[in-house]
């Protein structure tokens, strides 16, 4: 119901997200869509599952039938990483019919 895309016209599903290189220490912002693909019932309560501490997101609480909105990524890279980030994070939300 709630799918990922690179732009706010919700035509290209984001299936991997390539956040580039970020210098150690420091917070980059990027942004992608969320679009709630059902065309009857908005989805409530969105929350997102993800178990990397080094990403942080702001996303709306609710989405109407067929809405897109924004949704903000930060990285921000321990100090101590040696390794690329690896990570996969999951969007969810409640439905109430009737």
């Amino acid at each position: 119901m709630i799918r990922i895309y690179t732009d706010k016209e919700a035509s290209t599903v984001v299936e991997a997200l390539d956040l580039g290189r970020v210098p150690l220490g420091e917070t980059i912002k990027y942004t992608v869509f969320i679009k709630n693909t059902d065309t009857q019932w908005p989805v409530h309560n969105i929350k997102i599952e993800n178990t990397n501490p080094e990403l942080r997101f702001e996303s709306p609480e609710m989405l109407e039938a067929n809405e897109v909105k924004e949704v903000l990524v930060y990285w921000t890279p321990k100090l101590d990483s040696r390794t690329p980030l690896r990570t996969e994070f999951k969007f969810s939300g409640d439905v109430y019919i009737g």
